[in-house]
């Protein structure tokens, strides 16, 4: 979990860096399930620097990727940031070709998208001319997010003040998704995963929101042009060793359309 500086830290500027999560032989691990998973994906489709390659690393192929969710390192942060019923959406591997423009995952309103923490890792050094994650300190809460959305139309990229997060290989850095973020002059091809955790939706407008969310998410194979046509990989929701924490966000995310009740 989190000590007190680190919550305080993620409450008031909407991230945490997390040095060395991962140890060395883990890290390698990482990557070999990385090429893997990504190479398996996109069969069909080479990556040859044009064009952005993601996917989700949830299957038996990838098998520590897929029980990253689990891992207390990750779970234990996020159920004391959004409690213990918040839900597990996935993780995935990225591949990214050029610039990510300043943007955020998720709008601030709870009522409009849900919202939920991610944890990002690079498997190279990344740093400020080599595409290191950017984020915007305290643009997860109003009105700083507003002002945000209004300055950054028609600015370039670098003309926004924000921080660095400059990493080496088992470092992962924790933001809430409502946080504006970028990424640019890093090569193509480098190398970022990401796990993915949503607070519970409560109420009938919270979980209309999710739905909604649900709705564009299932559409997110189709839209990296893979060769899926589902979002979660059917032995990570066959639970064959019936975990108890996974079958309580399968169970939720079946509720709200994330996973097709079929």
């Amino acid at each position: 979990m989190l000590d007190d500086r680190q919550y305080r830290h993620f409450q008031t500027f909407g991230f945490v860096a997390l040095r060395q999560l991962f140890t060395p032989d883990e890290v390698e691990t990482l990557r070999g399930e990385f090429e893997k998973g990504l190479d398996l994906a996109y069969q069909h489709r080479p990556f040859d620097g044009s064009e952005r390659h993601w996917a989700k690393q949830m299957g038996p192929e990838t098998p520590f990727y897929a029980n990253l969710l689990e891992d207390e390192r990750f779970w234990s942060i996020t159920a004391q940031l959004y409690g213990n019923d918040a839900l597990a959406v996935g993780t995935d591997a990225n591949r990214y070709v050029g610039d990510t423009r300043w943007h955020p995952d998720h709008r601030i309103d709870p009522h409009e998208d849900c919202y939920g923490v991610k944890f990002a890792f690079y498997l190279d050094p990344v740093d400020a001319d080599t595409g290191a994650l950017r984020l915007v300190p305290g643009s997860h809460k109003r009105p700083l997010h507003d002002d945000v959305r209004a300055y950054v139309e028609g600015q370039e990229l670098e003309q926004i003040p924000d921080y660095v997060c400059v990493s080496e290989p088992g470092d992962v850095f924790a933001f809430d998704m409502r946080c504006w973020h970028a990424s640019f002059g890093g090569a193509e091809g480098r190398r970022m995963s990401t796990c993915v955790y949503y607070k519970n939706p409560e109420g009938p407008e919270e979980e209309a929101a999710a739905r909604k969310r649900a709705e564009s998410s299932r559409n997110t194979p189709a839209q990296y042009k893979h060769q899926a046509n589902q979002l979660f990989d059917t032995e990570w929701l066959a639970n064959r060793h019936n975990h108890p924490l996974r079958q309580q966000w399968i169970t939720r995310l079946t509720e709200l359309g994330f996973v097709d009740a079929a």
